[in-house]
This record gives C-alpha cells, sequence and structure tokens, in this order.
C-alpha cells in the first residue's frame, strides 16, 4: 500500500443512495411542492446554524381552523400555511420511541428472545444453504447485528447541586433529533433491504426440491461483506468521488447498508486523524482509507456525532492503486495508478 501510514482506519461503503433534499427558510420546510411549517416550543434553528440557543417564535395564526392532532390551518403574515405545534418533549419521545419499535422490529427484542427480520433472514439463508436443499452445509454470513441505539454516550459523573454522586448524561436537544432522525432512516432502510431479501430467498427455497435423506446441519461462517461485494464497493466509490461530495453522505450510506457498524465507532473520534501519501509521495491532510481508496477532504477534525449532528466536511482528492479493478474506472480515476485526482 503505497504511502500510507500505519493506524489508518479501514472502512468498507456500498453502493450509492439517495436522499430526499429538504429547503429550510424562515422555519418552513419545503419539499417538492407542498409546504409544511412545523414549531417547537421552541426555535431549532436553520440546519446551517450551530446555534443550541432558544430562539423565539410567533406560533399564532390569523383566521385558524383545526385540522386534526396538534395540526392547525390558518395565516401568517398573508401567507396560507399548516402548523404543526408539540411539546419539545413529545416530539422527542414521538422519534426515540419510533426508532427503538423499528430496531425491535429489525433485530428483535432481547426480553423475548427474538432477532427479528435479522433472523428472520438469517434463518432462511440456512435453509438454502442445507443439503437438504442443494447447499453444501456451510454459510457465509456477512450481516452484522448493529442495534443503533446501543451506541454508548458518554456519561459525566460528580456531585450534583444536593451534593448527591450522580452519572449525568447532557446532549443538545437539535443534535439529539437529528442522531435520531438519522437513526430512524438507517433503520427502516436496513427494515426495506431485509424483506426484499426475505422474500427472495423464501421464492428461491420454495424453487427448490426437499431431500429430507440429507443432513440439516449447516456451518455458519461470518465474513466482512467487503470480500463478497468488491465490485459493488468499487462501484459505488467511483459514482461517489468527485470533489466537493459529502463525508456525511458517504458514511450515512455505509451505516445504512450494513457495511459500517455505529457501535464500531466513538461519536468524539476524529475520523480524519492523518495525511496520506500517493504513490508519487505527494501528501494530502484530513484523509482516511475507505476499501484501498485514499480519500482526503477539506477540514479536520469531524467526528461521526458532528456529521450525525449536521455538521460535514467534503472531498478534495483521492486516489486507488489498481484502475484495472475498476470497471469505469475513465469516470472517475483519470491519474495514473495510485495518483491522487482530479487532476490539475
Amino acid at each position: 500500500m503505497n504511502g500510507e501510514k500505519s493506524g489508518t482506519p479501514q472502512l468498507m461503503l456500498t453502493e450509492n443512495w439517495e436522499f430526499t433534499i429538504l429547503k429550510v427558510f424562515n422555519g418552513a420546510i419545503f419539499m417538492k411542492h407542498k409546504i409544511f411549517c412545523t414549531y417547537l416550543i421552541f426555535g431549532l434553528g436553520a440546519c446551517s446554524s450551530q446555534s443550541h440557543k432558544a430562539q423565539p417564535l410567533v406560533t399564532e395564526l390569523a383566521q385558524p381552523q383545526a385540522v386534526g392532532g396538534s395540526q392547525t390551518l390558518g395565516l401568517k403574515e398573508g401567507d396560507m400555511v399548516v402548523m404543526d405545534k408539540v411539546q419539545a418533549s413529545e416530539k422527542l419521545r414521538e422519534l426515540q420511541n419510533s426508532v427503538f419499535e423499528i430496531e425491535d422490529r429489525v433485530y428483535g427484542t432481547r426480553k423475548l428472545g427474538t432477532l427479528g427480520l435479522y433472523g428472520e433472514l438469517k434463518s432462511c439463508e440456512r435453509k438454502l444453504a442445507s443439503r437438504q436443499y442443494g447447499g453444501n452445509g456451510t454459510l457465509l454470513w456477512a450481516e452484522t447485528l448493529d442495534r443503533v441505539t446501543d451506541k454508548e454516550e458518554e456519561l459525566k459523573l460528580g456531585v450534583d447541586e444536593k451534593n448527591n454522586l450522580v452519572a449525568i448524561n447532557e446532549e443538545f436537544l437539535k443534535n439529539r433529533l437529528q442522531r435520531y432522525q438519522n437513526y430512524r432512516t438507517i433503520l427502516q432502510k436496513r427494515a426495506d433491504q431485509y424483506e426484499d431479501q426475505i422474500e427472495k430467498c423464501k421464492l428461491e427455497v420454495a424453487a427448490r426440491e426437499l431431500d429430507s435423506s440429507q443432513s440439516s446441519k449447516v456451518m455458519v461462517q461470518e465474513v466482512p461483506k467487503s470480500t463478497i461485494d468488491k465490485a459493488v464497493l468499487n462501484n459505488f466509490m467511483c459514482s461517489y468521488v468527485k470533489p466537493g461530495a459529502s463525508l456525511q453522505q458517504l458514511l450515512s450510506t455505509a451505516f445504512i447498508r450494513g457495511w459500517l457498524v455505529l457501535a464500531d465507532f466513538q461519536f468524539e473520534q476524529n475520523l480524519l486523524p492523518v495525511a496520506l501519501k500517493d504513490s508519487k509521495g505527494i501528501e494530502k491532510s484530513n484523509a482516511l482509507l475507505f476499501n484501498g481508496w485514499r480519500l482526503a477532504f477539506d477540514k479536520s477534525p469531524i467526528s461521526v456525532g458532528e456529521l450525525m449532528a449536521g455538521q460535514d466536511t467534503l472531498l478534495v482528492a483521492w486516489s486507488y492503486d489498481k484502475k484495472s479493478e475498476i470497471p469505469d474506472s475513465a469516470s472517475c480515476l483519470s491519474a495514473e495508478d495510485g495518483q491522487w485526482n482530479p487532476l490539475r
């Protein structure tokens, strides 16, 4: 590996993912042709703002009409708007509960000893791998059981105002909301993927003939996804690398697809701790190594926690040692093998 420093993180990524882009302006969220105004009891600020101070909001509408639940239709400065006004604590509670419910559906519940869609897929794949259904008796299992809410949060230990020894966890509200919205996106996508895989697996089982004279025993061998989907990873990377590409999008895609496990990261861990050299010895700072791709970004430090709270850093250069491994290398690797792209 030319010029790579020891200790460089080895991260695996997968195919690109489409994200719906919301535009926030003066408290309104615009999505396609529909306008929704969502307010808490205080302002969370626009996405570009890092302020965590409570902002005053105008929440009373002229000519109000009840829509249902917490929604009201009315006029605001002459504009017709639908306002959804809830207590911040209620909004957070609903979001967290929805994440816990989706996670239980995907990975099951410890209390009941179930493994959800994850376990259902593994059971079906195990059946396919058995000799009874024409398999070789070995299952290469690449799915990771990654309960995102198991991520340990930083605790502060000390003495409170009443001289009691306490452990506290503290987080800005906007960051907590953003973090759980990201959790929900990751889990919803995993649920969709597992349901698709389960359906395909069941169809394949139904298409095979059962031979009850053969053994049903299966040896399960856990393997990294990169050993199975190297081509998929490289195709994704070739479509991803361009000046200004988002590290937030990169990691979000990786977590959604299960190529990265959130539990492997500390929220405060700097993701871009090193500089990397290409095959000519040219060094770039703020760098990471992803499945053999060297990626350099425009700023550091930046952590997983900051990325999940809406901060970002953008790609400025990339390289890969063997262009021959990339089917469409002409579209993403204009430089020679192992040299920094883009060419100046």
